[in-house]
């Protein structure tokens, strides 16, 4: 009998830590996708060992909170802990059973749900309401969409906070008008903002609802008027009641543009330059300039390739006017010899015609004066008619020659060889004059860019004096480099003055 009740006595006390006391809940149960719950773990002993969870069913744990509590019933002593897992589920799920230690025996805990639910938009007649529309729900690819987002809320409402979501959607680009519309409608007071959705994808889409958290004076909560409006949720000693409000969806319709044309709207383009006659070697400076209404961020960037010049293309830019924007280019050119800027061209849909369009520049013709390499035509010598004879040809010579050519003979009087002999000895003196000339000149350059790179003011004078060197050694090379990304990417690159001047003394 005895051996019996201690059986039965060993049995109760592995029951008793088998099955301890543990419990799992989900708080809230039910959440809007997006929000955070906790996965709550309770559990009773001396020793409990939580399991340390990441994630829950592929969604990462932001933070775990612990809080533990003892009580004493009957001189018996009782630890309880309970251990959270805060997350944010994108769908329903169950989470699966857990195994963790309580006093050295395994236990688990049993499974639970939480629910991801659809929010319900607020309508018309309630207090509170957040809509949003579309000017069109149809679109090309690159067809901007105005999405306006109105909160509405009753006069009476006391509201003192507004926190509004705003719209997103995968392949839209989105730009955010900066400016609000106030008005009324009934009873309601209307606040509108806008956006500008620019489709990068065809297809369907849905714009998901957005919410707004709206701040109510709790006046059953009045707080000291010491209170800071930046703890505890309070406004200049009021403590606020949060209430959550959810928009409409709105279900978007985007087709392709065709011919594989990236651009929609109506555009406009222009090229000027600041001088089109210019020294040898020194910049030429072109601007681009597009404008108009539609997609104009996904212009690309002009790129040059000209066999007679050097190219430097800054990065563009745009710019917006509410509807008008500008996209703006700055491109230098270094030549030394006479070059074109061939015609620039750009294609779109055009959203008036409903066809695609180009449109382009003219040509410009830029004059190099100074260079090595200029396209003048060589000089011609004539001689007077009385120095040339004509000599008939024979018959026989005639058969020979073809019909088309003709054979001169030219016969020269005795003083004609001397004043040959002349010319090209002063022909000769020039050419040894102006190399002489030439080279007094080059050392005078390169005298003078010593003293030019000490005085240049700023990196932008720095860079335009060397551009005409760049190709003259890897120290020049290796600065302009430098500059070009202080100049276009906001760099600090401290630029050796000191060794560009010595490099260019030693080449004088």
């Amino acid at each position: 009998m005895k051996q019996t009740l201690g059986k039965l006595f060993f049995i109760l006390i592995s029951t008793q830590i088998i099955f301890a006391e543990v419990l799992t809940k989900v708080e809230p149960q039910a959440v809007y996708k997006g929000d955070a719950t906790n996965f709550v773990i309770m559990a009773e002993g001396d020793n409990i060992e939580f399991p340390t969870i990441s994630e829950i069913n592929g969604v990462p744990v932001e933070g775990t909170s612990r809080s533990e509590s003892i009580s004493i019933v009957n001189m018996h002593q009782t630890r309880s802990i309970s251990q959270s897992y805060r997350f944010r589920p994108t769908k329903s799920m169950t989470i699966a059973p857990l195994s963790f230690k309580i006093d050295g025996k395994v236990v688990k805990t049993q499974a639970v749900k939480v629910e991801v639910v659809k929010p319900t938009a607020s309508k018309n007649g309630e207090p509170f309401v957040v809509e949003i529309g579309a000017d069109k729900t149809t679109a090309y690819v690159g067809e901007p969409i105005d999405i306006s987002v109105k909160l509405k809320y009753k006069m009476n409402a006391g509201v003192k906070k507004v926190q509004l979501g705003e719209p997103k959607l995968e392949n839209f680009w989105v730009k955010k008008v900066d400016k609000i519309d106030q008005s009324r409608e009934g009873d309601y007071i209307v606040e509108t903002g806008h956006y500008q959705f620019f489709p990068q994808k065809s297809g369907s889409f849905e714009l998901p609802a957005i919410e707004a958290l709206i701040g109510q004076v709790d006046r059953r909560q009045q707080r000291g008027a010491f209170n800071d409006p930046f703890f505890g949720g309070s406004l200049f000693g009021q403590q606020l009641r949060w209430r959550k409000i959810y928009s409409n969806a709105l279900k978007l319709t985007v087709n392709a543009l065709p011919n594989g044309v990236e651009l929609y709207g109506d555009f406009h383009i222009n090229a000027t330059v600041d001088k089109q006659k210019v020294i040898a070697n020194k910049p030429v400076n072109l601007s681009i300039s597009v404008e108009g209404e539609g997609n104009i961020d996904d212009v690309k960037k002009f790129e040059l390739n000209l066999p007679n010049a050097i190219v430097y293309a800054d990065e563009p830019k745009v710019t917006s006017h509410q509807k008008h924007n500008i996209f703006s280019q700055k491109i230098a050119l270094i030549g030394d010899q006479n070059f074109t800027i061939p015609a620039l061209s750009l294609k779109f849909f055009d959203k008036t015609t409903q066809k695609v369009k180009t449109i382009s520049t003219k040509p410009i013709e830029i004059e190099v004066t100074g260079g090595k390499k200029g396209l003048m035509s060589p000089a011609k010598i004539e001689m007077s008619p009385s120095n040339k004879v004509a000599i008939t040809p024979s018959k026989k010579e005639e058969k020979a020659s073809s019909p088309t050519s003709q054979t001169v003979v030219v016969q020269e009087q005795s003083y004609v060889k001397y004043l040959f002999l002349l010319l090209g000895f002063l022909l000769g003196l020039g050419a040894m004059y102006g190399f002489l000339t030439l080279k007094n000149k080059e050392q005078k350059q390169e005298r003078d860019i010593v003293k030019a790179i000490h005085k240049a003011k700023d990196d932008r004078a720095l860079f335009e004096l060397l551009l005409p060197h760049s190709k003259s050694s890897k120290v020049v090379a290796d600065a302009l480099n430098l500059l070009e990304e202080n100049l276009y990417k906001g760099a600090k690159h401290t630029i050796d003055r000191e060794l560009l001047m010595a490099f260019f003394e030693e080449e004088s």
